[in-house]
């Protein structure tokens, strides 16, 4: 036995599994229990292990388990099956999304409507246009206070000599924005040439219909203008506004335009609408999808693995066969679900014809734990998993004697692979 093409192969297949379903000292009790079973009935083989051979069986009993394993995570009927979680579904995207922030259905609520009236606005100022390289403020320390809801804060600016109006102001902005205080400042220019400054409110919505910042000069200057004043920085173009909507017919406000209800269902309002949305709760698609993409894949390397070594050894796949077998007394309701299989036996996905499964029921009932096609698939994974030598060419040295007791040796279909007793098999 080369072991060095173990060691290598290793490195690609994955050591151990570590999910839920696995690892459990009953199962593998139970593995050891197959195995006595398969070797008490089982000829003496004399194989010859070329590398090909060795990569292969090893990678058959790697990817059977990864079936099983993908198998088991859709049959699960558990609370935390794939299945059982939900999300939530807007009628109409374009005026309200709804995403689910806590999957405990105990604390959802019910299915409601909502129609947006206005959505919540920040307040926006724009003040005094002057030409880009005018000079006005004489150089000095200027004083002033910003109030942004309750809050104060106060600031001198300092101006320099020969400083023109483009240099003021935008270092202005930058002074007030970067003082994270709730207001972004940015120099504008709506005409070419000249420069004028716009504060604009990070937050949205107030709690009074007032406005949410203000400025005030202070400090005691010999010059005649303040720097609040000369710049007209509470100038208010865009006064804040509260988002309007209706909840199950009922008038609403929220000085966001993004809130929870119940602790479980955080609401984006994004257009006004004159007709309301309904919010309910469906299947999580999206993560249906992602799992029994998970299984696709698995599934395609398998057979990958015995198509690339049929034609590595001009032998014929008898997985491939077993699996097309099963595959045919299942074929209308995996197609029905979006599962359709290629020439080589491969399966490719239909996304649309997957939603739709997931949608009805239909996907759900054909990975079910009573499915006809989980139940012979998963019994064909679990046999390969215990014997994939069983797959490839070999020579009969002897047979059971079956008229003395039966044994069996728990080692004798691992041969060279992997099927010792380590922590998943």
């Amino acid at each position: 036995m080369d072991t060095s093409v173990y060691n290598h192969l290793l490195g690609t297949f994955n050591p151990k599994y570590t999910t839920k379903y696995v690892n459990d000292p009953k199962q593998l009790r139970s593995v050891v229990k197959k195995i006595r079973q398969i070797t008490q009935t089982s000829p003496v083989y004399l194989l010859d292990f070329s590398n090909d051979k060795q990569s292969f069986v090893l990678g058959m009993k790697e990817y059977s388990m990864k079936i099983n394993e993908s198998l088991m995570t859709m049959a699960d009927d558990s609370p935390d099956s794939v299945f059982e979680k939900k999300k939530a579904s807007s009628s109409d995207t374009k005026q309200v999304k709804a995403t689910l922030i806590n999957d405990n259905e105990e604390q959802l609520p019910s299915p409601f409507t909502i129609q947006v009236k206005n959505l919540a606005n920040s307040q926006i100022n724009i003040g005094k246009e002057f030409y880009e390289t005018g000079k006005g403020l004489a150089a000095g320390t200027y004083q002033f206070k910003v109030t942004v809801n309750d809050a104060g804060y106060d600031f001198q600016y300092n101006i320099k000599d020969d400083a023109n109006h483009r240099d003021v102001i935008g270092g202005l902005c930058k002074f007030i924005t970067k003082a994270k205080i709730g207001i972004d400042a940015q120099p504008v220019s709506r005409e070419a040439g000249k420069i004028a400054m716009r504060l604009e409110s990070t937050s949205v919505g107030t709690p009074d219909g007032n406005v949410t910042f203000r400025f005030e000069d202070t400090g005691t200057n010999k010059q005649s203008h303040g720097i609040v004043d000369y710049y007209a920085m509470n100038q208010v173009s865009v006064m804040p506004k509260s988002a309007e909507f209706t909840l199950n017919g009922a008038k609403k406000t929220s000085m966001s335009n993004t809130f929870t209800l119940g602790r479980a269902v955080e609401v984006s309002l994004l257009n006004p609408s004159d007709q309301e949305a309904r919010v309910d709760y469906h299947p999580d698609s999206d993560l249906i999808i992602e799992r029994v993409q998970d299984f696709v894949d698995d599934y395609n390397t398998i057979v990958k693995n015995n198509v690339s070594f049929e034609k590595k050894t001009d032998t014929p796949a008898k997985l491939l066969r077993e699996l097309k077998g099963i595959i045919g007394s299942s074929k209308n309701e995996l197609e029905a679900a979006g599962l359709n299989f290629n020439q080589d036996g491969a399966i490719e996905l239909d996304t649309s014809l997957a939603m739709q499964a997931i949608e009805d029921g239909d996907m759900q009932k054909l990975f079910s734990k009573e499915s006809p096609f989980v139940n012979r698939l998963f019994t064909k994974m679990d046999s390969v998993k215990l014997n994939p030598v069983e797959y490839i060419d070999k020579k009969i040295v002897s047979y059971p004697d079956y008229s003395k007791p039966a044994k069996g040796y728990s080692y004798i279909t691992s041969l060279y692979s992997g099927l010792i007793f380590n922590s998943y098999c």
